[in-house]
């Protein structure tokens, strides 16, 4: 099915606009999958920094037809969007400032028409702050789907992926051999491709398995040991 394409569990690929699908955002990518099925019509989508929430939920909106609008749209506008593409929209930040009339009534619209609202935030939306108590409870009904840290599969995909937007190419063994050591989290994937920008010469030659280790090491240092 076309439907499942997007999410495909391709771990070998090594394409910046290919979605990993690995332990730490399986569940996520499965009931992005199942969106016609989301209670009340809507999901909220939260995880840490970095942890591609915005890739997982675009690549959503490419397969579900959905329309992306801005967490401070006025609530005629966000409604008459949800009448053009049939119910189907995201809202990326909308842990940050929104317009909460706005929220409440694409939430009440998503219940009512069956639609399929996706809200992106860093935090469960039970606990972002909110001023209306009708949407509060609306917000702390929604189901979560939930982007955890990195495991070492992911991790090493993560962190090729960060090295390349700084034009840094990693050997095959010192990804692997980062991937393995560095703490779990996108945090720390962040931290290892920005001591290699300072550390290394950038170009086409990609970073050997002793470069990344003396790279690492330096980092780690000036960590104190640690990602801190």
């Amino acid at each position: 099915m076309r439907q499942q394409r997007l999410f495909e569990f391709r771990m070998g690929e090594r394409s910046p606009d290919t979605l990993v699908v690995a332990e730490a955002n399986r569940d996520a990518a499965t009931l992005l999958t199942e969106w016609r099925n989301w209670p009340g019509g809507a999901l909220a989508l939260v995880g840490p920094q970095g942890a591609g929430k915005t890739h997982l939920a675009l690549a959503w909106a490419i397969e579900a037809g959905a329309r992306q609008i801005t967490p401070l749209a006025a609530p005629d506008d966000a409604a008459a969007v949800f009448a053009e593409s049939g119910g189907r929209m995201l809202i990326d930040d909308a842990d940050g400032a929104r317009d909460e009339g706005m929220l409440w009534r694409l939430l009440d619209l998503a219940r009512a028409k069956a639609g399929a609202v996706l809200l992106v935030g860093a935090q469960p939306p039970a606990i972002w702050p909110t001023e209306l108590p009708d949407l509060r409870s609306r917000l702390a009904a929604l189901p979560v789907a939930r982007l955890g840290e990195p495991d070492q599969a992911l991790m090493e995909v993560v962190l090729r992926r960060i090295c390349r937007e700084q034009f840094i190419q990693l050997s095959d063994d010192a990804a692997r051999y980062l991937a393995e050591r560095l703490p779990r989290t996108f945090a720390a994937a962040h931290r290892m491709a920005a001591a290699l920008d300072a550390d290394l010469v950038k170009g086409a030659k990609p970073v050997a398995l002793a470069a990344a280790r003396r790279a690492l090491e330096k980092a780690q240092a000036s960590w104190g040991g640690g990602d801190g």
